[in-house]
């Protein structure tokens, strides 16, 4: 019997003490609960916006001729291969190649022996037709024949030595002494390299904008700069580019500029207002424009598309700018449309850098 009173005892003692800890803990789970789903009210008036500080360069359009990039070669103002007008064995070059030459100087002569005796009896012949025909002995068409016979055989003396027909360079010279040199070959090419002329291809687009007598810039892959005058611009397009040849004349008495040579020919396009700027601020609207972030006399952010001119290493030209203008260089990427912000001016460029 006492046995059983403490059985007794034991299990209420220990469901005792069960129960207690089941209530423990649903109070606890009760507790957690309701503080997930309470979120105290906070005052929105109380929440204070850090005010984002951006760093702008302050601009003024200014006008700005765009320079339209011409990629040309250079062309002798005459190129002339001298051809021989009669044959003959060449007995003397009197010009290396290479030389500079003065108008009338020979350059190839050929044997004239066999040209000259001719020349000399032909030249008898026609003095003793003229004094003949004076006394009324020969007719007119006979003096005429004589004298065309004369006439023939002092040219074909004359062709004997060929003559540089303009001052310039002997640029090749294609025989030797020696050689036979029939009547159609080639003894030499002479160049005249002063003016030397320009040549290049311009698109349609910028045709408007030049004209003949229009200054352009030259600049050669040695890196001498000339300046020069457009001479001449094409009134039909090239059937397979659809571009138009362009002529430049540019004075070349040290012979700087070489036949053939490639060069770059800066032409000026249309005045236009402009900005100078850096090629890293520029950015893009929702709907894909190009333009840059600026801060409007609001003091807010507005966003502003702009036209690319040309690219320089100092930066890129564009247009489409307010005349004055805050542009924002730092921070444009963390502002938007509209938004009012604090601004600070950009310092690190030197003033030797700055676009304006």
């Amino acid at each position: 019997m006492k046995v059983n009173f403490l059985m007794i005892k034991n299990f209420l003692i220990t469901r005792s003490n069960i129960e207690w800890s089941a209530m423990f803990i649903s109070f606890a789970t009760i507790w957690m609960i309701s503080g997930y789903f309470y979120s105290p009210e906070i005052s929105l008036e109380k929440v204070e916006k850090e005010e984002v500080i951006v760093r702008v360069i302050d601009q003024v359009s200014q006008p700005y001729n765009e320079k339209i990039l011409i990629k040309g070669f250079a062309e002798a103002d005459k190129k002339v291969e001298l051809k021989s007008e009669t044959s003959g064995r060449v007995v003397s070059l009197p010009i290396e190649q290479g030389s500079f030459v003065n108008k009338g100087e020979v350059i190839c002569s050929l044997f004239v022996a066999e040209k000259e005796s001719f020349f000399k009896k032909a030249q008898l012949e026609f003095k003793s037709a003229q004094k003949l025909f004076d006394e009324g002995l020969y007719s007119s068409n006979q003096l005429q024949n004589i004298k065309s016979n004369f006439e023939r055989a002092k040219l074909e003396l004359d062709n004997a030595s060929i003559k540089a027909p303009f001052d310039g360079i002997v640029d090749r010279i294609s025989i030797d002494e020696g050689d036979f040199l029939a009547r159609g070959s080639t003894c030499a090419t002479l160049l005249d390299l002063n003016p030397m002329i320009l040549v290049g291809e311009i698109s349609e687009s910028d045709l408007t904008n030049i004209s003949k007598g229009s200054i352009a810039y030259i600049e050669t892959l040695d890196g001498n700069t000339f300046n020069g005058e457009i001479s001449f611009v094409a009134a039909s397009a090239n059937p397979y580019t659809h571009t138009f040849r362009v002529e430049v004349k540019v004075e070349n008495s040290k012979s700087l500029i070489k036949d053939g040579a490639s060069a770059k020919i800066y032409v000026s396009g249309k005045e236009q207002m402009a900005n100078l700027i850096p090629l890293s601020i520029l950015r893009l609207d929702d709907s894909g424009n190009l333009g840059v972030r600026l801060i409007s006399n609001q003091g807010t952010v507005e966003f502003k598309q702009i036209d690319l001119i040309q690219d320089t290493n100092r930066g890129v030209w564009v247009s489409g700018l307010p005349s004055s203008s805050k542009i924002i260089t730092v921070g444009q990427d963390y502002v938007n449309e509209g938004e009012k912000v604090k601004f600070a001016y950009d310092q690190r460029l030197n003033p030797n850098e700055r676009p304006n």
